[in-house]
């Protein structure tokens, strides 16, 4: 009874980890074919990757501005988000937001937080978009070592287990993902890192279209 009661306590902190990693809810397992056919067309501008997106609407401008502005607030709701430049005149939206998700690759998986500026210019009947400066925050965990690490720990009554030890963070740039993929540099994460990065803006875009329809 004890060696269980040993085991859970042990294996407690290992699966709230799991849990903090909860609010990483999108999961992309991408093909080398999905992610080749996504490398082809990414959007450069001066050498950086910039998504830019031109978004026809009808009706009154103060209204396409009052929609997008609401669209904003509620599409990014993380506290790390905000409208930085608010130009209801000139029809300008800016603002930093952090889209969350995950991927796994063997027995590592990655939570990683995407960081990116959204521009919106509002024109008589035309919304131009943009998404730029897009980088992001890793954080890999390696599933079998925690669970090997724990369960070392519990045999051994090391009381100063730390489940943090198996995680590994750094900071990712997409444009240098980009062109290091293309470059044959750790193919098959910085692959994974373009094609969910791609995924995601894209779903952004879609988002505000509906948002004006």
């Amino acid at each position: 009874m004890k060696l269980v009661y040993s085991l859970l306590l042990y294996c407690l902190p290992v699966w709230s980890f799991a849990q903090e990693a909860g609010i990483f809810d999108k999961a992309y397992k991408p093909s080398s074919y999905q992610v080749d056919s996504v490398a082809s067309y990414i959007p450069l501008k001066d050498g950086k990757v910039v998504y830019r997106e031109l978004i026809t609407y009808q009706g009154d401008k103060e209204q396409a501005y009052t929609t997008l502005k609401r669209w904003f607030v509620n599409s990014f709701p993380d506290i790390q988000s905000t409208v930085q430049i608010d130009d209801r005149e000139a029809g300008t939206l800016i603002g930093k937001s952090v889209r969350r998700y995950n991927f796994k690759s063997g027995v590592s998986k990655s939570d990683f937080s995407m960081y990116f500026t959204v521009a919106i210019n509002i024109g008589a009947d035309t919304v131009e978009m943009s998404v730029y400066n897009i980088y992001g925050s890793d954080k890999r965990r390696n599933n079998l070592q925690m669970y090997l690490e724990a369960t070392n720990a519990m045999v051994n009554e090391n009381i100063n287990f730390n489940q943090h030890n198996s995680v590994e963070m750094f900071n990712v740039d997409l444009t240098k993902s980009y062109f290091d993929y293309l470059k044959g540099k750790r193919k098959k994460y910085n692959g994974r890192v373009v094609f969910t990065v791609d995924n995601e803006v894209r779903t952004i875009f879609e988002s505000a279209k509906k948002t004006l329809m």
